[in-house]
């Protein structure tokens, strides 16, 4: 069952004992609802990925949206057009750009050897700008591949334009699992307390929840890459 923004904003309204929320407006809240967000794409790019189909442009550079990163190439797709699943195609598999630089130092261009093609072979990513990739061979403009990445989550609106509301407006589905509810919850208590530091001991209970955040996501990525299926295969 997804999350929406009440679940975490009553949440704090508790812990904050704020029933009100007059001490921290939850317009304010919202906001650093949307930081945590933001932050948690940061730390924990897979924590908000999806598994996309891009359509591609001619030649061999590709470029993702402002706000995602390419985390992984899985196949040529060949049509999605009112089919459900998707029609796959070839695999696309990683490859180093050292390997077709010393190999194949044109492979920039289309040639004899490598014409461009709708179908791609291998990917080559960019550690240094996870927007761009490459494809090899030099795609046509014609192709489109499924890819995961991550995927900057959209500004949660305020529901009330401003206006002072009841928590109970706040519907908005959080783009999210609900196992980061949590995570989420420290988040903007942290930044709570964090903006009302004459209340005592507020600055420790700010230091607290952010490092709570912290070690959440740093605990789940652990987790996560000691019980993915590679790495369970690795370790067979």
């Amino acid at each position: 069952m997804p999350i929406t923004a009440k679940d975490v904003l009553a949440r704090a309204r508790v812990i904050l004992q704020d029933a009100g929320s007059t001490r921290w407006p939850l317009i304010d809240q919202l906001d650093w609802l949307n930081d945590a967000l933001r932050e948690i794409s940061f730390y924990k790019p897979t924590a908000l990925s999806q598994t996309i189909v891009i359509a591609l442009t001619e030649g061999t550079y590709q470029e993702l949206p402002e706000g995602q990163q390419i985390m992984r190439a899985h196949r040529n797709i060949t049509s999605t057009a009112g089919v459900t699943p998707r029609i796959g195609g070839l695999v696309v598999t990683p490859i180093e750009r050292d390997t077709l630089d010393a190999h194949m130092p044109d492979w920039h261009t289309a040639s004899f050897y490598a014409p461009f093609s709708p179908i791609v072979r291998h990917i080559i990513t960019d550690g240094l700008n996870p927007r761009v990739f490459y494809v090899y061979p030099g795609n046509d403009g014609a192709g489109q591949i499924e890819i995961t990445a991550s995927i900057m989550p959209e500004f949660i609106p305020d529901p009330t334009g401003g206006a002072a509301a009841d928590i109970d407006a706040y519907t908005q589905v959080i783009p999210i699992s609900p196992a980061y509810l949590s995570v989420l919850l420290d988040y903007v208590l942290y930044r709570s307390f964090s903006m009302d530091m004459q209340y005592a001991g507020a600055a420790d209970r700010a230091v607290a929840h952010y490092q709570n955040f912290q070690n959440a996501l740093n605990i789940k990525l652990q987790i996560e890459g000691a019980t993915s299926p590679s790495q369970a295969q690795a370790a067979s």
